[in-house]
């Protein structure tokens, strides 16, 4: 044996400084997520333990506060808010980002207006909270300055300004996040859309298809693994989240948009139960979870990871 082949039979081994790099561009990253996202969690769980409150003296009580959870009257009531809130906002956000993302991709692809369009949903999502909860209590201000109000009193319709957050909390506070939360959608599904070769509609076309064949048969299976990801993180969202709520509403009147994530919130950092609000915390943790199980089942995620047929 040569000193050539000597030298190729010998394995490789990589730079310890190469092998470091990856770590060394990985570590600011794994800093931040470990210091603002791992710790706190844990901090939490913890809390959730003990009768930490305003002395900020915690004691270790173990299940207690969850015992608490389901014997509070608030409870049911809150739990149905939070069903009505996510369910309701998840479906119509959902369709009228499909709607939007077929029309602008498929029926009016390459205009102008469609442009236009998808650029008229994506305002919402960039305002600022505070300046677009503004917006929405300029519209249903129960004054007649308010802009329904107004309108309708100018229209002979009403006589006496209507307290619209009185009569139709939840349905504003649904109104407002749908149209805030659909230009997110709307992009991953037009994404889709435009992904989709043009030979195959013009393939359809050809035999004959009708345009419902064609959304039914073509566009909607390419839209499986969106339509997944947006439903499942849109409805994750929707469960967890408290501030645009806590923003329009702070869940009233009464108790009427209050979701169990905004009364985590008012436990903890209102009526300084800090360990009680930990503990609803996690119950919106653990209800995540679940749903994120059931909606990957619903999909059937083991299917739609299994390779085509084409690539056996």
């Amino acid at each position: 044996m040569n000193s050539a082949q000597a030298l190729e039979s010998k394995p490789y081994k990589k730079p310890v400084r190469k092998i470091i790099y990856p770590y060394l561009f990985i570590l600011p990253f794994a800093l931040l997520v470990f210091v603002f996202f791992v710790l706190p969690a844990i901090a939490t769980v913890g809390m959730a333990f003990t009768d930490l409150n305003a002395s900020m003296k915690p004691h270790f009580i173990g299940l207690s506060n969850f015992k608490r959870i389901f014997t509070d009257y608030n409870l049911p009531q809150i739990l149905g808010n939070t069903a009505v809130f996510a369910i309701l906002t998840l479906v119509i956000s959902l369709l009228f980002a499909l709607v939007i993302s077929i029309a602008t991709q498929y029926f009016l692809k390459g205009k102008v207006t469609a442009v236009i369009y998808r650029v008229f949903w994506l305002i919402p999502s960039i305002i600022p909270s505070v300046v677009y909860v503004t917006f929405w209590k300029f519209i249903f201000d129960p004054t007649e300055g308010g802009l329904i109000n107004e309108f309708l009193q100018n229209m002979g319709i009403i006589s006496e300004p209507v307290s619209w957050f009185t009569k139709g909390a939840m349905a504003i506070v649904i109104l407002a996040t749908i149209v805030s939360t659909v230009s997110g959608g709307m992009i991953l599904l037009s994404s889709a859309i435009n992904s989709i070769p043009e030979d195959l509609y013009k393939a359809a076309r050809v035999d004959g298809a009708s345009e419902k064949s064609v959304i039914i048969k073509i566009i909607l299976p390419t839209l499986k693994w969106p339509l997944m990801y947006i439903t499942i993180s849109d409805l994750i969202g929707f469960v967890s989240s408290y501030f645009f709520i806590m923003l329009l509403t702070n869940g009233g009147p009464m108790r009427d948009t209050t979701t169990l994530s905004l009364y985590a919130f008012q436990q903890a950092f209102n009526l300084k139960y800090y360990g009680y609000g930990a503990a609803v915390s996690l119950i919106v943790v653990f209800i995540s979870f679940v749903l994120t199980l059931l909606l990957i089942r619903l999909f059937d995620f083991d299917q739609m990871i299994k390779p085509s047929r084409i690539e056996d």
